[in-house]
């Protein structure tokens, strides 16, 4: 029996999908020209968290906006994307907050309610497991272990 190895979570350019900083994964199935024909109720579910990723994102509102059910919506987008709906929220909002972290006059709180945290703990929290550091020193790191040039007070 032959292992397979794991989709990557966010591939950084779309394969299928015109949506930046966002793409589908190639699903398990394949078309007879060796492609994955892209599912157009899942693109315009990715454009939409493209658009609108500092909003809250659930299965229910999106599959009620598709005439779907949570179910079948979940089963779709995992075959689209290789993971389910949340993952892959996960993967886009942290994505985008490492990229928004390499510029020094961003705040965390900033770049936390730009990718969609209300609450910074979370946001740091999500951050510490997903990338393996907190934001701060991901920041540090990423500027060539040089501490920001300005310090902000806390609001």
């Amino acid at each position: 029996m032959v292992a397979h190895a794991a989709p990557p979570l966010v591939a950084p350019v779309a394969r299928n999908a015109r949506v930046p900083g966002l793409a589908l994964v190639p699903p398990r199935r394949r078309g007879r020209n060796g492609r994955a024909p892209a599912d157009a109720r899942i693109l315009s579910v990715l454009e939409v968290v493209a658009r609108e990723l500092e909003k809250p994102q659930s299965v229910k509102r999106l599959a009620a906006h598709l005439r779907l059910s949570p179910s079948r919506f979940e089963h779709l987008f995992k075959n689209q994307t290789g993971q389910g709906f949340k993952a892959f929220l996960l993967a886009a909002r942290m994505t985008k907050a490492s990229k928004m972290l390499q510029d020094p006059t961003l705040r965390v709180k900033e770049v936390a309610a730009a990718v969609g945290y209300a609450n910074v703990s979370n946001f740091i929290r999500d951050f510490t497991k997903y990338y393996g550091e907190s934001p701060s020193r991901s920041r540090n790191s990423s500027l060539g272990d040089f501490p920001t040039p300005y310090h902000r007070g806390r609001t």
